[in-house]
């Protein structure tokens, strides 16, 4: 879609430039750097702003909300320094995306400078606006920040407290959650699919699995329809849980249900084949992932490799690594992990040079999966062999 509105008006502007139509003004080149923003091509955007002498505000919203959407979150803070400088008026819009852009950096203090802003142009008033404060202090970890927006907002609505509840549940507070899930209700506002999956979410991943299933059934009492992500935290906060027997039930139910797995759902589930140490199930999950697709995801196929491994089965797992087509960390460790567990040092430590061979950069899991495969068979000398190994720095 976006390449169809492109080309019309990659022509119109090349009609303008052909006729000698003057297009240096502010309302025509505002238009150009939407079209062109709007479809993706920074690029070009970026060439019609730089010959716009005095761009407005609509521009500028382009170009920040393009850089940041396309991962260019330090240039979009850029272009609102540029309003700034200029002595452009932003709007409510200007802030919801520049604050989206300063998540994209996790630079919480260029989040408070745009706060600043907002405070003095008095827009932390609007909700949208304090919404968007709200998530940028949460997701850049400062919930006590957010908490203090949120407690000033004279109006709030669903995503104020969605915003505020996914703030909690993240950090592990999930008392603080319910709270304020309860505090919602009472308030008349209903929750919605995104709140109900948070606060479930909270409690699957802290292993509260109980509290999980009580919400979880909660949502079909108050005849609300579990969605696929809703579906997916349980699968996932049991299976981590290690109970392997509830987490496949609840898949099967998800299925009666009538719920398309996607790739999470059997990443998630794959784990309890191993926990249950069952190559049927496992194999079963195999053949699904076949039917629908998911084979070519590197992600699933790393989970499959450790699945048979844990299941005892290193031929399958192999059968899996060779067919993967494009290799990621994850998968070479997969494998390596498993000559390692099942005491095959030399077939660990030949596909960890193989890795190397390959260009790909070694992580810290790779190490300590070639050093146990070591320990495992005795073979101390190997592990301390001095030899030049690529590994990918840790950027953490």
């Amino acid at each position: 879609m976006k390449a169809k509105t492109l080309q019309p008006g990659r022509q119109v502007h090349a009609m303008l430039v052909t006729t000698g139509t003057e297009i240096n003004t502010m309302s025509l080149n505002s238009k150009l750097v939407g079209v062109y923003a709007s479809c993706g091509d920074v690029r070009s955007a970026r060439l019609v702003l730089a010959k716009t002498g005095n761009p407005n505000v609509f521009a500028l919203n382009w170009m920040i909300s393009a850089s940041a959407f396309h991962g260019f979150c330090e240039e979009a803070v850029g272009y609102f320094s540029l309003m700034q400088e200029l002595k452009i008026f932003p709007n409510k819009f200007t802030f919801s995306i520049v604050l989206k852009a300063c998540v994209g950096l996790m630079d919480e203090n260029k989040g408070k400078e745009v706060h600043a802003v907002i405070n003095r142009m008095g827009f932390e008033s609007d909700v949208s606006v304090a919404n968007a404060l709200v998530d940028m202090y949460c997701k850049c970890g400062s919930v006590y920040y957010a908490r203090r927006v949120f407690d000033r907002m004279v109006r709030r609505d669903v995503a104020s407290w969605t915003c505020m509840i996914c703030g909690y549940t993240n950090i592990g507070h999930l008392e603080q959650s319910l709270v304020l899930f309860e505090q919602m209700k009472s308030a008349g506002l209903e929750p919605n699919d995104f709140t109900w999956n948070a606060i479930i979410a909270g409690y699957a991943r802290k292993g509260d699995c109980n509290g999980a299933f009580a919400l979880f059934s909660r949502m079909s009492r108050e005849r609300l329809v579990p969605d696929l992500v809703t579906w997916n935290a349980m699968i996932s906060g049991f299976a981590q849980s290690h109970r392997a027997v509830e987490a496949m039930k609840l898949f099967q139910d998800m299925l009666v249900a009538g719920i398309r797995p996607n790739h999470v759902t059997v990443t998630g589930l794959l784990p309890v084949c191993g926990l249950m140490g069952s190559i049927r199930r496992g194999k079963e999950i195999q053949c699904l992932i076949y039917r629908m697709g998911f084979d070519a995801n590197v992600f699933v196929a790393s989970a499959l490799i450790d699945m048979y491994s844990k299941c005892g089965s290193v031929k399958d797992a192999k059968n899996v690594f060779d067919q993967i087509p494009a290799k990621n960390v994850a998968s070479w460790n997969a494998m390596i992990g498993c000559y390692g567990k099942h005491s095959m040092v030399d077939s660990s430590i030949q596909l960890f040079e193989r890795m190397q061979e390959e260009g790909i950069w070694a992580n810290q899991v790779t190490l300590i999966s070639v050093l146990s495969a070591c320990s495992h068979g005795g073979l101390v000398e190997k592990g301390n062999r001095k030899e030049v190994i690529r590994v990918k720095p840790d950027c953490s």
